[in-house]
């Protein structure tokens, strides 16, 4: 069934390419070279005793592969042979060149994002392109190599020549580019300010691009940057799910340095995917389930060697809780560990 299947796509991509009078030309050649070789050689060749040894040197001799097992001795023969020469690996040549330009085109095609891309699932979309973005991508790849993630930006080719890094031309709050990129079917959209476009749209493009992405399907988990703190309530109204404020997040943490000298070394090691202890958030492990979180911060380290700095309710995120607190089913836990802990 499979093999039909194969098949079927095998002759409507022929069709599509208009490849079918070069293969019939070459069969012609091939048979009627092959029958001609049989005819002219049999009795008088003891290398050709029958139709498919005749077969056998047509199709090696419009290879090119030349064997040498089987050759022609008569003048007729080697007229054949030569006619098979000229014609048949002419029209051999044009076939290989053929589809060799059509996957190098549909290659070009991805580069340059006019292609849409198919049977993506769980990827990630990263909507426009700034000074950030290649810090971004390394960043998920160091987590997981083979994450999927589709660029959407202004960008006349791909700007990063990686495996699993896919491109879309064009702007991300149009629906047919965020089809073209399997949006529906993605499960986080990083939405950045766009340095793309000539254009200077501020934050108003990136909250486009959210209202564009949630009208069409809410699943999206939608993370948003932006530059003007004041239009943060925009962005919430507009359904995005994380909200984070380029300048104001700069500030704090130059804040921070001033006041508490080294400490954001230790943010920059916790954020970073490269190198040190990292921040994850798990679901929260059934055997923690109905204990304080005092007695479940102590059994994470012993059993986890992390620390739980965290709890994300159904209804609240509670930083640094007081040892009373009880853990839910459907709580999740913040944690800072080495590595993602693997839990049953």
């Amino acid at each position: 069934m499979l093999f039909f299947v194969f098949f079927k796509k095998y002759v409507r991509f022929l069709r599509k390419e208009n490849l079918t009078k070069l293969i019939l030309l070459t069969l012609i050649i091939i048979i009627f070279g092959s029958l001609g070789m049989y005819i002219v050689e049999t009795g008088k060749n003891s290398n050709v005793d029958s139709l498919g040894d005749a077969f056998w040197w047509g199709i090696v001799t419009i290879a090119t592969v030349g064997y040498g097992d089987i050759f022609p001795i008569t003048v007729s023969g080697r007229i054949i042979g030569a006619i098979m020469m000229i014609f048949g690996v002419g029209f051999l040549g044009m076939f290989t060149a053929t589809i060799a330009s059509v996957f190098i085109e549909r290659k070009m095609r991805l580069d340059r994002g006019v292609k849409a891309l198919k049977n993506l699932n769980g990827h990630i979309l990263l909507c426009g392109w700034n000074y950030s973005a290649d810090v971004i991508i390394s960043e998920i790849h160091t987590d997981n190599k083979e994450k999927d993630i589709v660029i959407i930006a202004n960008l006349n080719e791909n700007p990063v020549n990686e495996d699993h890094v896919h491109f879309i031309k064009g702007d991300s709050t149009d629906i047919n580019k965020l089809e073209m990129a399997c949006f529906r079917t993605a499960s986080v959209a990083i939405v950045l300010h766009d340095e793309s476009t000539s254009k200077n749209p501020g934050d108003g493009q990136n909250i486009l691009t959210v209202l564009a992405i949630k009208h069409e399907q809410p699943s999206v988990y939608v993370c948003i940057q932006l530059i003007n703190e004041s239009n943060m309530a925009h962005c919430h109204r507009a359904g995005a799910d994380e909200v984070v404020v380029t300048g104001g997040l700069t500030s704090k943490l130059l804040v921070q340095a001033a006041l508490d000298h080294g400490v954001t070394k230790v943010i920059t090691e916790l954020m970073s995917k490269e190198y040190g202890s990292e921040i994850y958030k798990i679901k929260c492990p059934k055997k923690y389930i109905g204990q304080n979180f005092k007695s479940a911060l102590i059994a994470f380290k012993d059993e986890y060697n992390g620390i739980i700095i965290g709890v994300e309710k159904t209804d609240k995120f509670l930083t640094n809780p007081k040892g009373d607190v009880i853990l839910d089913k459907d709580d999740y836990l913040i944690i800072v560990a080495n590595d993602r802990p693997q839990i049953e």
